[in-house]
């Protein structure tokens, strides 16, 4: 009974923590620890959203002048950074393993004259990423795939597949119809 109190009263504080920095959500639920936020950019999250930060909390940065849109039913799991210069749109259903990391910008310039150029990333509904994926700027993975833990994601993977490795590679297809979600 006293958990169940202490989770609505945690989840009531992060929805307002996210409200009064201008996100856009319905309520948030929060296991453990309370996410980083900055949304000096724009930050839109859909229903059900479910953060869980028991060991260490999740950070969204939406820097000025950019976008986060996540979707329906997402679910982050302890750890993950979401960091946008640009855009990052994750589909609903998606769930996102613990230490993961989705960036649309390098933040530091790797040679003198040539600045950091930030590329969207786009994920797909139903995508499950593993436990550590990174997921490099410019990056797009299609609906219903599933990343390898420990995998880097760098540039296009289509939908139904799961892909693992560095660079993430298909591994193989997969039979997903169009109304299943992982549970």
């Amino acid at each position: 009974m006293i958990k169940t109190a202490v989770f609505y009263l945690k989840s009531a504080v992060c929805t307002a923590k996210f409200r009064l920095h201008g996100v856009e959500c319905s309520l948030v639920a929060c296991f453990g620890q309370l996410p980083a936020l900055d949304a000096t950019g724009k930050v839109r999250i859909g229903k059900r959203f479910v953060v869980r930060g028991r060991v260490a909390r999740c950070e969204i940065a939406a820097k000025e002048n950019s976008q986060i849109i996540i979707g329906d039913r997402v679910f982050l799991n302890q750890g993950v950074v979401i960091a946008a210069v640009e855009s990052i749109e994750i589909g609903d259903d998606t769930l996102i393993g613990d230490f993961t990391a989705i960036y649309d910008s390098n933040y530091h310039q790797m040679e003198p004259g040539l600045p950091d150029k930030p590329r969207p990333v786009t994920i797909g509904k139903n995508v499950w990423l593993g436990n550590g994926v990174l997921v490099l700027p410019g990056s797009e993975i299609g609906d219903h795939t599933v990343i390898a833990a420990r995998s880097i994601v760098r540039g296009t993977l289509p939908p139904r597949v799961l892909a693992a490795g560095n660079p993430a590679k298909v591994v193989r297809s997969l039979e997903v119809h169009e109304g299943w979600r992982r549970g």
